[in-house]
């Protein structure tokens, strides 16, 4: 068996179109991590823009100076002081008849704060509306205390609570979303953050080895078809057991093998350039009301843990499509329609049935839900139980892979030799 399985990795590693796609497949990753790390923005006191490492350095010092337990106090002192800007007239303009701040006064005190203050005010903000124009802490009364972490366990609340055209959520769903949200600790950590913000902002990108991965695979039993050697394997002492089991085995290590390094490519560059600061922080500072009690590191496992389900899942379907088909070039066809059609669609606003499809398609799979309280709080009740999307996803892709090993395994064995 082992000498068996170490043949059917040396054919798959061997082949020159596979090193090609391989070698691609890497530098196509290491391409576009490294472009988020050079389109990077920041801004400075005078407004001027700044990009790439000089913006990362820049960014790092002034979430390092604002680190600290945000507590009620510090939170309604910060807000203070936002306010305070608008009492002196040498700071403010009147733009189509609203209070702004001028240009000069919002570069030197609001932008270094700006995506912190983005947070503290859409904590006031109505679900699914993010307002960056901090509306909301420039009107809030101070007098009476901000209750920044009763007024963010309101809004969990009203997200429960609000009318959908399609669907509403249920009592069960209500109680487990209520019991996750408790989980969350408070008051909440605040520091230097953005290269595992970063990470959840490009790490969907990780889709795109899989096609490669499905390009290697593919003729693994449609290659043995389309060369004639079926004929061969089939009627040979192990062709219809051990041989087959040793494909499948090769096929996933080698899948394994090749996703690994292009994770560790994909998310090593942006921990090198970033920093690995803040792994230790919660995801609620990226959105006050995510309901998973998450480390910014914990939540980088889970999304890495869900994409390898789905890369094992989709090897596992190309594996079944290969030992029914005759041509690997049908079956990439077919996976590429799977992997990538998902990207032409989007969420809709009022079909709930269709929204619960959608995220748990292969390649929007491979995207985070901790952006958006319309995906954070997505639920699948079942009888009994109620799972939140991502373990919906992780189950699901597992149980594709339990289903189509099997179908592969004896497709190909009791494949009729022509």
């Amino acid at each position: 068996m082992k000498d068996l399985l170490v043949f059917e990795l040396k054919k798959i590693t061997r082949k020159k179109l596979n090193i090609i796609v391989f070698l691609g497949s890497l530098v196509l990753t290491a391409m576009l991590f490294l472009s988020s790390v050079l389109q990077f923005i920041s801004f400075d006191e005078s407004g001027n823009q700044v990009r790439g490492f000089s913006a990362i350095q820049l960014e790092k010092q002034r979430q390092v100076e604002m680190s600290g337990t945000l507590t009620e106090e510090r939170i309604k002192e910060d807000i203070l002081q936002y306010q305070e800007l608008f009492k002196n007239p040498d700071n403010v303009v009147i733009n189509d008849g609203n209070e702004e701040l001028s240009d000069s006064t919002f570069s030197k005190y609001v932008a270094p704060k700006m995506y912190y203050l983005g947070f503290i005010n859409n904590n006031y903000t109505i679900p699914n509306f993010y307002d960056y124009s901090f509306s909301e802490i420039k009107k809030l009364q101070l007098e009476n205390g901000i209750n920044f972490y009763k007024q963010r366990n309101e809004k969990v609340s009203q997200i429960l609570n609000a009318s959908y055209k399609d669907w509403n959520y249920s009592d069960q769903e209500k109680e487990f979303w209520s019991e996750k949200s408790k989980e969350v600790s408070e008051p909440y950590e605040y520091g230097y953050h953005e290269g595992w913000k970063t990470i959840f902002n490009c790490i969907e990108l990780l889709a795109l080895p899989i096609i490669a991965i499905c390009i290697c695979i593919a003729p693994i039993f449609s290659g043995e078809y389309q060369c004639g050697a079926d004929n061969i394997i089939l009627s040979s002492k192990y062709g219809k057991s051990k041989l087959i089991l040793a494909k499948v085995l090769a096929a996933f290590i080698f899948s394994f093998i090749v996703y690994t390094i292009n994770i560790l490519v994909g998310l090593g560059i942006i921990l090198i350039l970033f920093g690995v600061g803040g792994w230790n922080l919660p995801i609620q500072i990226m959105g006050s009301t995510i309901p998973y009690a998450l480390t910014f590191l914990s939540a980088t496992i889970v999304c890495v843990i869900t994409l390898y389900l789905v890369m094992i899942a989709m090897v596992s379907i190309t594996l079944v499509l290969s030992a029914k088909m005759k041509t690997p070039f049908s079956v990439l066809i077919v996976m590429i329609c799977v992997l990538m059609g998902p990207l032409f669609l989007k969420l809709s606003e009022t079909n709930g049935i269709w929204n619960h499809i959608f995220m748990i398609l292969p390649s929007i799979s491979a995207q985070p839900v901790f952006f958006l309280d319309a995906t954070n709080y997505l639920s699948y009740p079942l009888p009994g139980v109620t799972m939140d999307v991502i373990t919906i996803r992780m189950v699901l892709y597992l149980i594709i892979t339990i289903i189509s090993i099997p179908i592969a395994y004896n497709s190909f064995k009791k494949h009729e030799v022509v």
